[in-house]
């Protein structure tokens, strides 16, 4: 079975409600869709979960949503970063476990050492520069392995967030609504990347999508999700 991919931050998580990855899963069902996410995800973090999937990326496709430059992944190595962490008012939920261990994704914390590190540490310079440098190195390795890779942004200079790009459908959420996320797969994914999909089943989940009364945070979204994409 062909394999895609998804790295990204809570663009990509479906937390909220279902994004491009969990739309995708819906529209290639003969594809493994592998997710690969965290709410408030750095580019550490989401290097590393794609160094995890060793050869096993070989000959698929990637997509590697990039996050935003200045977010702090912290490895966590003592109880104090477990303390900080649970002590955080937003973020004291976000600890991811991975092969090396746990993750705090700590986003836009208000902590003093956080604030301190984004403020003081790295600034957008550095920023910028390690973002370049973590670009050429991620695109090195998957071209290593012949993926069909495609990189993408949730920076507001991309094509996600751009007003430019239906923003009558971006809603008031932090992250965009499903039909959003739905065409962003037809107008921008599967152009880039020829993924094929079978154009009855792009108007038959359009048509799903946007007969349904989405509701941010619904308890009940994960099942109203499976019967919805289950046809």
């Amino acid at each position: 079975m062909n394999s895609i991919f998804c790295f990204g931050d809570g663009y990509a998580h479906g937390h909220i409600w279902p994004e491009w990855p969990q739309i995708l899963q819906a529209l290639l069902p003969n594809y493994q869709i592998i997710i690969s996410t965290g709410i408030g995800a750095g580019n550490e973090f989401l290097i590393d979960m794609l160094l995890q999937q060793g050869n096993q990326i070989k000959d698929q496709t990637v997509i590697f949503q990039w996050a935003q430059t200045g977010r702090f992944d912290k490895l966590i190595e003592d109880k104090n970063w477990l303390d900080r962490a649970a002590s955080d008012p937003v973020y004291h939920f976000n600890l991811y476990e991975s092969a090396h261990g746990t993750w705090w994704l700590s986003s836009a914390s208000c902590d003093e050492k956080i604030k301190e590190y984004h403020d003081f540490f790295v600034q957008p310079k550095q920023e910028k520069l390690r973002l370049g440098n973590q670009k050429t190195l991620v695109e090195s390795h998957l071209k290593l392995h012949k993926c069909n890779y495609l990189f993408v942004s949730t920076n507001d200079q991309e094509v996600f967030c751009s007003t430019h790009f239906r923003k009558n459908l971006r809603g008031k959420e932090v992250q965009p609504t499903p039909l959003l996320h739905f065409y962003y797969i037809k107008e921008i994914l599967d152009p880039a990347l020829n993924l094929n999909i079978d154009p009855a089943r792009y108007n038959k989940l359009e048509m799903l999508i946007e007969q349904h009364n989405w509701q941010a945070y619904d308890p009940d979204r994960e099942e109203i999700w499976k019967k919805l994409s289950d046809f």
